[in-house]
């Protein structure tokens, strides 16, 4: 609980630090300060539950390349086997001698280029996996340090929780990312905010 404390007292200070850089005041035109404007308005655009999540998991991601490619592999083999049938007069088309090699080799080279978008489609398909089996591991270790180290008591601490339910969202949520930027540093700040909403969301609405 120490450790958990330290670095959630550091993401506080560091937060605090970042709100003094925004209360600068703006001085009118006649050099006056005008209160209201300095007031620091934080921007809940970073986290908001009406946004429309815009990381994609690479697990996720692998399964629609890995779908994309066996779709161009099906339509280029299917007209591939097409092709051979009208070649070989089993599937007579109405096309004049004069024109038929020039319909074969514009079909013909369009799914070629199916079926070999769809091999190289699922070689990186086979990356992407790998990559995203380790990132499935580090959004475990991360939820798991989650769960076990922030507390609602600790986030709260030194909130004003009579304040409106956007900012204390907001502030709560600034909270969250900060310590999980500090314990996993080499984490991708997307996925940061992604795990950020999901912890908010498990803590304060489950």
């Amino acid at each position: 609980m120490a450790d958990n404390n330290n670095i959630l007292n550091e993401a506080e200070t560091a937060s605090e630090n970042d709100n003094l850089d925004n209360n600068l005041t703006n001085k009118d035109y006649n050099g006056t300060t005008d209160n209201k404007e300095s007031q620091y308005v934080p921007n809940i655009d970073v986290f908001s539950t009406d946004k429309v999540n815009s990381y994609v998991k690479l697990s996720d991601k692998y399964e629609n390349i890995k779908s994309s490619a066996a779709t161009m592999l099906i339509v280029g083999g299917v007209g591939l086997v097409l092709m051979a049938l009208i070649i070989a007069k089993v599937i007579v088309l109405p096309i004049s001698a004069e024109t038929s090699w020039l319909f074969y080799s514009v079909m013909g080279g369009v799914f070629i280029i199916f079926v070999i978008a769809g091999i190289v489609s699922f070689m990186h398909a086979k990356q992407v996996k790998i990559e995203a089996a380790e990132e499935d591991k580090l959004i475990d270790s991360i939820n798991t340090w989650a769960n076990d180290n922030l507390k609602i008591s600790d986030l709260d601490q030194g909130l004003d929780l009579s304040q409106p339910d956007e900012i204390l969202f907001f502030s709560r949520a600034e909270r969250i990312k900060k310590a999980l930027m500090m314990e996993f540093e080499n984490a991708d700040e997307p996925l940061i905010d992604e795990l950020t909403e999901q912890i908010f969301h498990t803590l304060y609405e489950e």
